[in-house]
């Protein structure tokens, strides 16, 4: 059994294994060499071959004991019929909707044909991929989806009237498809699953139980029916005070840390409920300053089950020789 799915399932191990959220990105020149084939990002997140590839090149250079399946979280709108364009120096734009109109069709629809794609290139990867590595499979939360789909890209504007009928609907519609998706990725190879909840820490508290966590249970729980023993790995932004409730209520979850949670805070408070992840802050592997940072995240949470990992995901600035560095360094940790 790969090492990191062993630690997710609660086994401790040294040095703990590693991987880095966006590890397949532009940080990397044979990233950046592919990616400029493709003028059209969602067509590039569709692409079989494309995708296998990059998603390789992580792993060929520096080794990390898990893969990500390159794609993107917006491939569920894209699919459900909200265009999604990536704009240089902007980042993605979704196009405006009917949402009565929308959701009546992306209610009847079923995302699995459209998604073939991704799944074809999970099956790939999973095959040139050595036996001891993990394949993670990943989707956004129904509610940091949702905060794209609704506000055309710029998450964060005009939360402040946010239309709650509206976000209901949505976050109902999206997370069965979100589901679907999931399932259908542990099917062509995955054997870890991430859940990425980027804009939790919009949520006011009166609606965190609807808009977050609801929709989390219900997630876990309709992967669980099928894969009782799948790792699931939820990262929530600036979210992390409220992991003891959600392991209390979801048995096994896994939590990934962001570079704001103090170790010393998870490994008292978190680790003795579930296996976490994290947290190197990226900008200190951008600046190189990241040992004495690195070396306490290794003393403080390696005692328990523990995946090294960013806080967030690698920034495209980042110079190659650090990240070897850090690999060095998480390696001969003992």
């Amino acid at each position: 059994m790969p090492a990191l799915r062993k630690v997710l399932q609660g086994e401790q191990g040294l040095p703990p294994p590693l991987w880095i959220m966006r590890q397949a990105g532009r940080y990397l020149p044979e990233y950046r060499d592919i990616r400029k084939k493709f003028p059209d990002f969602m067509e590039f997140c569709l692409t079989p071959e494309a995708l296998t590839t990059v998603t390789l090149q992580p792993i060929d250079r520096f080794d990390f004991d898990a893969a990500i399946i390159f794609c993107d979280i917006l491939i569920i709108p894209h699919v459900l019929g909200q265009t999604v364009q990536f704009i240089e120096g902007e980042g993605p734009r979704l196009a405006k909707v009917d949402w009565p109109a929308f959701l009546e069709f992306a209610n009847k629809k079923t995302v699995l044909s459209f998604l073939e794609p991704v799944f074809k290139a999970i099956s790939s990867t999973r095959q040139a991929l050595p036996s001891h590595k993990s394949l993670i499979g990943f989707c956004g939360s129904p509610w940091t989806i949702a905060c794209y789909m609704m506000q055309g890209g710029k998450v964060g504007l005009g939360l402040a009237d946010l239309d709650h009928d509206l976000t209901r609907s949505l976050i109902q519609t999206l997370q069965q498809h979100l589901v679907d998706f999931l399932l259908g990725q542990i099917q062509a190879g995955c054997d870890v699953i991430q859940i990425f909840d980027s804009w939790a820490v919009l949520v006011e508290p009166e609606n965190q139980s609807e808009y977050l966590w609801q929709p989390l249970f219900f997630i876990c729980n309709a992967i669980r029916k099928v894969h009782p023993q799948i790792p699931i790995i939820y990262y929530g932004r600036e979210v992390s005070q409220f992991y003891p409730y959600l392991a209390s209520h979801v048995k096994d979850l896994c939590f990934g840390l962001d570079q704001y949670t103090d170790p010393t805070w998870a490994a008292d408070v978190v680790q003795p409920l579930a296996p976490v992840q994290g947290n190197l802050d990226p900008l200190l592997l951008v600046d190189g300053t990241f040992e004495k940072a690195t070396d306490n995240i290794l003393k403080t949470l390696s005692a328990e089950p523990f995946v090294f990992n960013l806080g967030h995901g690698i920034l495209p600035q980042t110079p190659l020789d650090h990240v070897y560095r850090l690999v060095e360094q998480v390696r001969t940790f003992k």
